[in-house]
């Protein structure tokens, strides 16, 4: 998987994540503050991103699978969602 696939994958996944992660979720913020809901899909997109990166990288020194198959993509896609899911409480500051 290349390097503009962890893009995708990891910026899809984390901007979904903090969309509809209840309670930080920047949907909920008013029109006033668009700053800081553009600072959580900004920083979901990031850590889903650290998040396929890790996943992947970490099965593939394990030993769990090798580069491009399926089981690849989908650790990429839960280690980009539980990355960005616990990304608000790590850093304990509603955005």
């Amino acid at each position: 998987m290349g390097f503009l696939a962890y893009l995708l994958v990891g910026g899809m996944v984390g901007a979904a994540t903090s969309h509809y992660f209840p309670g930080f979720s920047p949907r909920n913020k008013t029109k006033s503050n668009s700053k800081g809901a553009k600072q959580a899909y900004f920083w979901g997109s990031l850590l889903g991103i650290l998040g396929a990166i890790l996943a992947s990288f970490g099965g593939q020194m394990i030993g769990l699978f090798t580069s491009g198959q399926m089981l690849e993509w989908a650790s990429a896609v839960l280690g980009a969602f539980v990355l960005s899911s616990i990304g608000p409480f790590i850093f304990e500051k509603k955005i």
